[in-house]
């Protein structure tokens, strides 16, 4: 996908919001800046579930959400003022908020005040332009020495994740893969339940469980695991399958997690508890 395709699917998802859509659409062309990327209907975690914000700049760590008229009910500021605070507390963001219920100009001079942060932000020194062709390939992490979940690194294929850890795979599509330090696997699980496995993740990413739901093929899976350390390595670098707000698939890096050995059971599962936001890249040497 190119930076017109991305940029013409990215307003579309704006086109059944008709405030939304104008805010949105005219942020971006008055931006007029193809180096910043902007996500529409960016999902966020929080302490129970996920919401969305109608515009994100994840370069500078900025959503930007459209108000309309349902948003001043009584219910809906409490409610506004809660969801707000947890996307906050979560992720250490900042909120704008585009009043839509005001007249043209109004509207239009908050748009503005948006345009010109976010240019101002643009001038930063420690601003990297968004690069499309990179923002995908192995090459981009081994080069800088790291994957850190505050840079929302996705994969479109499993090999291209493989390749950070020093292989060099031309197609890869099992669900692990070694690593160099032989305490480590890399994981590409399905957080959600399919199949014969019911995995989930908590709304802060911090806890992983795994557990199939056959309760006899659970127990084996379980014991096998807390049993024999060697064969089974008690610490995982997760890349979760999972759709791109485009639909496409992906494989979203989300930490490293470790076997918590003392709770995990099978009634309850493996629980994988994350250890570390950052993981060390490796060179292909051969």
């Amino acid at each position: 996908m190119d930076k017109k395709e991305y940029i013409i699917r990215q307003l579309g998802r704006t086109k059944n919001k008709r405030y939304e859509a104008y805010v949105v659409s005219r942020i971006i062309h008055l931006v007029n800046d193809f180096t910043i990327k902007f996500v529409t209907q960016q999902y966020v975690s929080r302490p129970e579930g996920r919401a969305l914000t109608d515009l994100f700049f994840p370069q500078f760590d900025l959503h930007i959400e459209v108000d309309e008229g349902q948003h001043f009910t009584e219910h809906h500021i409490r409610a506004d003022k809660v969801r707000e605070a947890d996307i906050i507390n979560a992720t250490g963001h900042e909120i704008i908020r585009v009043n839509a219920t005001l007249s043209i100009e109004e509207i239009n001079e908050q748009i503005e005040n948006v345009v010109s942060k976010i240019k101002t932000l643009r001038c930063a020194d420690t601003f990297i332009p968004w690069n499309i062709d990179i923002e995908f390939k192995a090459q981009t992490y081994i080069d800088r020495g790291y994957i850190d979940i505050a840079d929302d690194v996705a994969f479109k294929t499993i090999k291209d994740a493989c390749n950070c850890f020093g292989h060099n795979y031309n197609g890869y599509q099992r669900a692990g893969a070694s690593h160099p330090d032989d305490e480590i696997m890399l994981w590409f699980p399905k957080l959600f339940p399919n199949g014969k496995w019911k995995n989930e993740i908590s709304a802060d990413e911090k806890t992983i469980v795994e557990r199939n739901e056959d309760d006899a093929k659970a127990t084996e899976h379980v014991t096998s695991h807390l049993r024999n350390k060697d064969k089974h390595k008690h610490k995982r670098i997760v890349f979760a399958k999972v759709k791109g707000n485009l639909g496409d698939t992906l494989y979203r890096f989300r930490g490293l997690y470790e076997l918590d050995t003392k709770n995990s059971n099978p009634v309850k599962g493996l629980i994988w508890l994350k250890i570390s936001d950052r993981v060390k890249t490796y060179k292909n040497d051969l």
